[in-house]
């Protein structure tokens, strides 16, 4: 019987085994050494599991309470770097890592300037590209979804705290013609932004973040781009809401065709 040819990776696959490829170098941390707290944020036996445990057998346990344990201001950059590919495929599966999701990868941006080589960084970009672009394929809310039912400026807002450069991925979403991606804009836009008077409402975004959204959002060529598409897709029909009706009233609030048609005469302010 001939062998049938392997699937191809998406590209989530394909960058988390690039980063496992551009990290294989490093070991388990010594036990007694790892950079928590025992005595009231993490359990001791988790904690020595983490260094003995062989890493892909680590879950998403170890790195919830790894990740909201108590910390050094700046962490230990070969530790951080031996976990950091088992993290993002549990990202990638959809776990839990921290109770916020923006501080998901906190440690992760943590490390020293100049701690991660160029071919590290750059397999980490290319992590958070595909994440980012596989989970604005999805556009209604999914907490067993990539972004966990949280709006893509959270998202981001997750990568900043990881030390990767918005740039690429605020390009990526720009270039990006899906009608989910465009809807996901949307969202984020009107309850993220445009409901706390144009500014980044999230309580972790920190002035740099919110500058880099600002000039990104109020760009006039951007404000045109993403102007185009909505209208584009309000000719093609927008799709069925997905907020219900509220039980009490029978009305949906803030329904999907204001939220449109709010964030379309703001572009075009």
């Amino acid at each position: 019987m001939k062998k049938q040819p392997t699937p191809a990776a998406n590209p989530l696959e394909a960058a988390t085994q690039a980063v496992y490829q551009a990290f294989a170098k490093y070991s388990a941390p010594e036990v007694g050494t790892l950079d928590v707290c025992t005595a009231c944020c993490m359990d001791a036996d988790v904690a020595l599991q983490m260094s003995r445990l062989p890493l892909r057998q680590l879950t998403e346990k170890h790195f919830y309470q790894y990740n909201t344990s108590a910390k050094s201001e700046v962490q230990p950059a070969d530790e951080i770097k031996y976990f950091l590919p088992r993290m993002l495929e549990l990202l990638a599966q959809g776990a839990r890592l921290h109770h916020s999701i923006e501080l998901y990868l906190d440690r992760v941006g943590r490390c020293e300037s100049g701690a991660y080589s160029a071919e590290e960084a750059a397999a980490l970009l290319d992590y958070a590209r595909a994440f980012f672009s596989q989970g604005l394929a999805h556009w209604r809310p999914d907490s067993e979804g990539l972004f966990q039912a949280e709006y893509a400026f959270s998202i981001l807002l997750m990568w900043d705290y990881a030390g990767v450069p918005l740039a690429p991925l605020l390009d990526d979403w720009l270039a990006d013609r899906r009608e989910a991606a465009t809807l996901n804009f949307v969202e984020s836009y009107y309850w993220e932004y445009w409901m706390d008077g144009q500014t980044i409402n999230n309580a972790f975004a920190e002035a740099p973040f919110q500058k880099v959204m600002q000039d990104w959002l109020n760009n006039a060529d951007n404000k045109t781009d993403w102007e185009h598409k909505l209208l584009r897709l309000l000719h093609e029909g927008l799709p069925s809401d997905w907020r219900s009706a509220c039980k009490k009233c029978g009305k949906t609030h803030h329904p999907l065709a204001k939220r449109f048609n709010t964030v379309l005469d703001a572009l075009a302010s």
